[in-house]
């Protein structure tokens, strides 16, 4: 029986191949056209930027970099003179601002004055839709900018379904909520009997979560006012919060130089806000959290 010889090879011959190998890879990578999707520059998005509240210096770096790289901003006028800065030789379009309403819903199925205005309405808001199509269609980036968080009681969320073909991005913002948190100075999720927050709003028709059914649970709650009169809260919280209940009120949430914090309780707030109208950048909140010690009293 005749037996071979195993074949030996040398480490060096190894490395040598495969030194050779990866060159040859490499070479013919570089050589091969690089195609035109694989050239093609970022293509052109929409973006719902949140700017914070109050001053300018709570907005976030990737709101200033989606605004920095956007051609095209649709926002308020007061939002347009705080950031400045930013948008500096940008287009800016002002005056689409609340166009949520009668979304979705056909005029036909309305009469008379509530029909008219969902027309009214419709129109204003098909010429913003036009207006952002054609502008990324000519490979343009447009940036939808808003104050706050715009996905908590913003106007703009619509337009993430309207634009939903074209992946919208969002860029989260401060809200005013944790603004006015912070000018509390209380953990919010901390208090003796409860660890929960609800957020919510005025009474809205059609809506079944009233705040009358909310306070049932007796947990903290914070109520986004939006120009809702002041006494019809406090007569709806006092349903089923004891009058002793904690509460305060946070005006201009986010402004160092007039943020303002006014606290009692439910059967006393009404005279301690006095008379005067409250901004509409206020928010309401309600719950013994804004009492809660670590340290108990010896």
């Amino acid at each position: 029986m005749l037996l071979r010889k195993p074949l030996t090879v040398s480490r060096r011959w190894v490395v040598c191949w495969l030194a050779a190998s990866v060159a040859a890879s490499v070479w013919a990578g570089a050589a091969r056209p690089i195609t035109a999707a694989e050239n093609a520059a970022e293509p052109a998005k929409i973006c719902l930027v949140g700017v914070g509240p109050g001053d300018p210096d709570l907005i976030t770096l990737r709101a200033v970099n989606a605004i920095r790289k956007a051609d095209l901003i649709f926002c308020m006028q007061s939002l347009e003179a705080r950031f400045a800065e930013h948008m500096q030789g940008k287009e800016v379009i002002h005056g689409y601002w609340r166009l949520f309403p009668y979304y979705g819903q056909d005029p036909a199925t309305l009469e008379g004055e509530e029909r008219r205005q969902c027309e009214a309405m419709a129109s204003e808001r098909n010429e913003f839709i036009g207006l952002v199509r054609r502008a990324v269609g000519e490979g343009k980036t447009v940036a939808i900018v808003d104050s706050g968080d715009p996905l908590i009681y913003g106007p703009w969320a619509w337009c993430l379904e309207e634009f939903e073909d074209l992946q919208p991005e969002v860029v989260p913002g401060l809200s005013s909520f944790n603004a006015a948190n912070a000018a509390l100075r209380r953990g919010i999720t901390t208090s003796e009997n409860t660890k929960s927050v609800i957020l919510t709003a005025a009474d809205w028709m059609g809506k079944a979560d009233t705040i009358d059914r909310l306070s049932v649970h007796k947990t903290t709650m914070v109520l986004f006012t939006m120009r809702t009169e002041f006494k019809e809260f406090i007569d709806k919280l006092s349903i089923n919060y004891p009058p002793e209940t904690p509460v305060a009120v946070v005006k201009y949430a986010g402004y160092a130089g007039k943020e303002e914090v006014v606290q009692a309780t439910l059967g006393t707030i009404l005279d301690r806000v006095g008379p005067d109208r409250l901004p509409f950048e206020y928010l309401l909140y309600v719950g013994d959290f804004l009492t809660h010690r670590y340290k108990k009293p010896k």
